[in-house]
C-alpha cells in the first residue's frame, strides 16, 4: 500500500518540473529561429501568418531536443528534493528499494522515448519539408529549388539521382550517379564524371553503364562519352523532390541506403541518421536511469545544483552526439558507432550508478 502511494507521490513531483522544462527549453532553443523570423517579418515584410506557420513547422524538431533535457531536469528536481528533505530516506527505511521507487519514472521514460521516436520518424520529417518549402517559395520567392550537392533523391518513374558537386558558374554537375530500378533484379547504375541538362533531357558525359544479375555480379559494363536520358519532366521539377536526411523517415533512409550503397557512393550520412532516429529518442529513458542515482548522490546540494548538473550533462551529451555524428559521416569511425556511442556511454554510466545506489 505504502509502495503505491510513494510511487504516485514521486510521479506527481516529476510532472510539474517536466512540463516547465519542456516549455523553458523550447523557448531557449527557438530563440535563434525567432530572431531570424523577426528579421523576415520586418525586413522582408513577410506576413505574420507565414511566420507563425514556420514556427509551427519547426516546433516538432525542437521538442525532440527538449524532451531529454526536460526529463533530466525533472528527475533532478523531483528526486533531488525528496533526498534533500529526507523523504527518500523515509521511503527506503520503509523497506522499499530505490529501483522500485523509481520504476514509475523508468516506465515514464520508456513512454516518452517511444513518443519521441514516433514524433521524430513520422511528424518531424514532414514538418521539416514543409518548413523548407515555405522558406523557399514564400520568403525567398523561389519557385524552383536549386540542385543540392551530396543529396540522394528520387526522380520520375524508376530513376534515382545523386550529384556530388554542382558547378553553378558553368551550369554543370560533377560525379553524377543515376539509378534505374527494375522490377526484377538489381538496378542499372550509370555513373558519369559530368552532366548537364536541356529541357527534359539529362545529358551524361564520360561515364559507365553497369547492369547486374540477381547475385550482384556485373553482367554488362559499357563505357560512353555521351548519353542522353529523357526523363519526361523539367529537370528543376525533378530536383524539387530532393530531401535532406532530416526530411526522411527511417524507411526512406533505409531505401536510399539500399539503392545507393551498391555503387560505392558514400552513404555514411544515411546510415548514421538512420540509427540516430532511434538513439536520440532513447536518451529520455537513458537520462532517467542516469539522473535518478545522481540525484541520490547530489540531492543535498539543492535545486540549483540539480539544474546545473542537468544542463551540464545534457550539454555534454549533445556535444558528443554532434561530434560522433561527424566522425561517423566522415568515416573516421563506423557510422553505426557514430550514431550510438554517446547514448550507450551514458546508458552504461546510468545503469552502473543505479546498481551502485541500489546496493547501498
Amino acid at each position: 500500500m505504502h509502495n503505491k502511494i510513494f510511487k504516485r507521490y514521486i510521479l506527481k513531483e516529476f510532472t510539474t518540473p517536466f512540463l516547465m522544462g519542456i516549455a523553458g527549453m523550447t523557448v531557449i532553443l527557438m530563440s535563434d529561429l525567432l530572431f531570424e523570423l523577426m528579421d523576415y517579418l520586418v525586413s522582408r515584410r513577410t506576413p505574420l501568418a507565414v511566420v507563425l506557420k514556420l514556427i509551427w513547422f519547426k516546433l516538432p524538431e525542437i521538442i525532440i531536443l527538449t524532451l531529454p533535457v526536460a526529463v533530466l531536469l525533472a528527475v533532478f528536481m523531483s528526486v533531488g528534493r525528496l533526498v534533500k528533505d529526507s523523504e527518500m530516506t523515509v521511503m527506503r527505511t520503509a523497506g522499499i528499494s530505490f529501483v522500485s521507487l523509481v520504476t514509475p519514472l523508468i516506465l515514464l521514460g520508456i513512454v516518452i522515448s517511444s513518443m519521441a521516436f514516433l514524433l521524430g520518424d513520422y511528424i518531424v520529417p514532414k514538418a521539416n519539408a514543409e518548413f523548407e518549402e515555405v522558406i523557399r517559395r514564400v520568403i525567398f520567392q523561389d519557385n524552383l529549388p536549386q540542385i543540392e550537392e551530396d543529396v540522394f533523391f528520387k526522380g520520375t518513374g524508376n530513376y534515382y539521382f545523386y550529384v556530388r558537386f554542382v558547378d553553378r558558374t558553368n551550369g554543370v554537375m560533377k560525379d553524377v550517379l543515376v539509378y534505374r530500378t527494375n522490377y526484377i533484379g538489381l538496378p542499372e547504375i550509370i555513373s558519369a564524371k559530368e552532366a548537364c541538362y536541356e529541357e527534359k533531357t539529362f545529358i551524361l558525359k564520360d561515364g559507365i553503364s553497369r547492369e547486374f544479375d540477381e547475385a550482384g555480379f556485373v553482367t554488362s559494363e559499357k563505357k560512353f562519352q555521351k548519353v542522353a536520358i529523357n526523363i519526361g519532366q523539367d529537370i528543376d521539377t525533378i530536383f524539387g523532390v530532393q530531401k535532406s536526411t532530416g526530411e526522411m523517415t527511417r524507411k526512406e533512409l533505409a531505401e536510399q541506403n539500399a539503392i545507393f550503397s551498391r555503387s560505392g557512393a558514400n552513404v555514411n550520412e544515411l546510415i548514421v541518421d538512420y540509427h540516430r532516429k532511434v538513439s536520440i529518442p532513447l536518451v529520455s529513458l537513458v537520462f532517467v536511469l542516469l539522473g535518478a542515482p545522481l540525484s541520490i548522490k547530489f540531492g543535498k546540494g539543492g535545486t540549483f545544483l540539480g539544474v546545473g548538473l542537468a544542463i551540464g550533462i545534457a550539454l555534454i551529451y549533445y556535444v558528443l552526439s554532434a561530434l560522433f555524428r561527424t566522425l561517423g559521416i566522415e568515416g573516421i569511425i563506423a557510422p553505426i558507432l557514430g550514431a550510438w556511442l554517446p547514448t550507450v556511454f551514458f546508458l552504461t554510466i546510468g545503469v552502473s550508478l543505479l546498481w551502485e545506489v541500489e546496493r547501498v
